[in-house]
């Protein structure tokens, strides 16, 4: 057995599940206090949107990943690879 991290307290539950691969794997169930975030400066709003991936209430925009495109783009390269072939 391979511990990831130190428990905080005493689990008052376990769950074992086991994977596809064979693996074991157990989840504590623990009590911890919640600490409070400290309080902050600056407050920042977030628009999602179509053309752009968001954009802050302070002017910066964040483009659209353009994950598919750029898979359709390889996946192009390499279907006219294979037919040269």
């Amino acid at each position: 057995m391979r511990w990831s991290r130190v428990l905080p307290s005493d689990p008052s539950s376990v769950t074992v599940i086991k994977d596809a691969a064979g693996r074991y794997f157990a989840s504590f169930v623990v009590e911890v206090e919640s600490v409070p975030l400290p309080p902050s400066d600056s407050e920042v709003g977030i628009d999602l949107g179509l053309t752009a991936f968001a954009v802050l209430s302070n002017g910066k925009t964040i483009d659209n990943p353009r994950f598919l495109r750029r898979a359709e783009r390889k996946l192009r390269a390499a279907q006219q690879s294979l037919s040269r072939k």
